[in-house]
């Protein structure tokens, strides 16, 4: 009897240092994140229950996300913007595996591994403590990807407790994005592009701008986005994949990339973009060189230099956004 006994309390001895190893020492308190959702419609609700007869709390857009911690028939249990409800199967498309920019997330257990994979059975890179803040960039199986401290890693979800608006949500006006729609926005998610810039963006600059002027002269092509002939989202998009920056195809998507520059702090790479040019709303876009200009592909003179204190495109001015 005595060595029974032993014997039990060894084998619970080791269950319990191989739990504390595998998951931390305090048990996770959070929600586990099965999915990440993007939004189909465009005014989803999000009810206070699974069915159509609970309350609405709030109104979800097309291609927003929310994160998805179970399900009901029909009806996914979702966190929208913060708020906990549950949405209609029927308007949510979800994935296992998604680049997405979910903001700052506390850790809700003490010595909790970020791993090197989304999985126990990868290294840990370090531990965090509760209260901690990880930064979310992506999603994987169960598992948040995040940027701590100078590491990216992985923290299983339910030790993660988000704190803020997806950045790419329409209600938040947070900065950086990584990631547009799962797109990459050039800028590559790090501890130090998350503290204001990579030490070699000075050299993209000026990369961006050398490739630019290379093109000066190549004629307008409506929908061009080669050295035959450019539009001006075209030759944007361009001239950023030569250093290694992905961007979408049009100026509004383009728009949504990126962080928000006042004109007055414009570096060179930036993106310039117009209004109400030959159509209502964001309408035309180019690239900053410096001393007040832009380099763009104009419809009736082709990739040209302008200045932008110039009347016309003083009137036309919209914003900037920063890629680099």
């Amino acid at each position: 009897m005595k060595r029974l006994t032993r014997t039990i309390c060894i084998l619970l001895t080791m269950f319990i240092f191989v739990s504390t190893m595998t998951f931390g020492v305090s048990a996770a308190s959070g929600n586990l994140t099965t999915h990440i959702g993007m939004v189909d419609a465009s005014a989803l609700r999000l009810r206070s229950g699974p069915s159509t007869s609970y309350a609405t709390l709030a109104y979800a857009s097309e291609g927003e996300y929310v994160t998805v911690t179970g399900k009901t028939g029909s009806w996914y249990q979702v966190i929208y913007n913060l708020t906990e409800g549950y949405m209609h199967e029927s308007y949510i498309n979800t994935y296992t595996v998604k680049n997405v920019e979910l903001g700052y997330g506390s850790v809700n257990g003490s010595k909790v591994n970020v791993r090197s994979g989304p999985g126990t059975s990868y290294s840990s890179l370090t531990r965090a403590n509760n209260g901690e803040k990880a930064y979310i960039i992506g999603f994987n199986n169960q598992w948040y990807k995040v940027i701590f401290g100078s590491h990216i890693g992985y923290i299983r979800s339910d030790y993660l407790t988000l704190t803020e608006i997806p950045y790419e949500n329409n209600a938040s006006t947070k900065t950086p994005l990584f990631f547009v729609n799962g797109k990459s926005t050039g800028v590559t998610p790090s501890a130090s592009a998350l503290n204001g810039g990579s030490t070699s963006a000075s050299v993209t600059r000026q990369q961006i701008v050398d490739n630019a002027k290379k093109l000066l002269g190549t004629p307008y092509v409506w929908g061009g986005s080669t050295p035959k002939g450019f539009d001006c989202s075209g030759f944007v998009q361009y001239v950023m994949n030569l250093s290694g920056i992905s961007l979408p195809r049009t100026t509004t998507e383009q728009y949504k990339v990126g962080t928000y520059v006042v004109k007055s702090s414009l570096q060179p790479g930036d993106l310039v973009f117009l209004q109400n040019t030959y159509r209502s709303g964001i309408s035309h876009v180019g690239i900053y060189i410096g001393d007040g200009k832009m380099i763009h592909a104009s419809s009736s003179k082709g990739v040209v230099t302008s200045s932008l204190s110039s009347s016309y495109y003083t009137q036309h001015y919209y914003g900037a956004r920063r890629v680099v």
